[in-house]
């Protein structure tokens, strides 16, 4: 039928007679329109640019993900050490942990940092406790807002102006009385 169909083509347009001696659909050639000598320089650059860009945005991307990684590996230590202290607080008689904790720094374990404790007794049923560690960064950046890490509340460093040292790590906790 295929082969009927193609003579039939053959016999009605002049311009396929020299193809009418090959296979049907042999005379498609779907290549025939594409230059086969390759790229030319133009099309190599610009596919080096769009490939260049592609791998400096990924480099980008991976370095923001290491420093994510480092900035939540350096909170949960943080965290880790305000728990620990806010533990040795709960050890102390009630009456002295206002005495020996309010606005007292202290040095964390595992970061470069130093972390405050902070008590409230406004309500002299119940304490509010609040530890706050700041910490450098490999890079250098600073979290929190002890600026210099020295666990004191310098000039320029209470940005939200509550008068105490805040941080991302940060735990708030309240102590009933006895």
């Amino acid at each position: 039928m295929i082969k009927e169909i193609n003579q039939l083509n053959c016999k009605d347009h002049l311009s396929l007679k020299k193809h009418c001696n090959q296979r049907p659909f042999q005379m498609l050639n779907l290549f025939q329109s594409f230059n086969s000598a390759g790229f030319t320089l133009m099309e190599l650059m610009i596919a080096a640019m769009i490939l260049a860009f592609v791998l400096v945005s990924l480099l980008a991307s991976f370095i923001a993900c290491l420093d994510l990684v480092e900035i939540s590996k350096n909170t949960s230590i943080a965290i880790n050490n305000a728990q620990n202290k806010l533990e040795e607080i709960k050890n102390t008689s009630y009456a002295q942990i206002k005495n020996n904790y309010n606005n007292i720094a202290f040095n964390v374990v595992g970061i470069t940092g130093k972390g405050v404790s902070y008590v409230d007794d406004t309500n002299p049923e119940l304490l509010e406790v609040m530890i706050s560690i700041s910490w450098k960064q490999r890079n250098g950046r600073i979290i929190g807002e002890d600026l210099n890490l020295n666990g004191a509340l310098n000039v320029g460093e209470d940005t939200n102006a509550n008068g105490k040292l805040d941080s991302p790590a940060e735990i708030v906790t309240y102590i009933a009385a006895p």
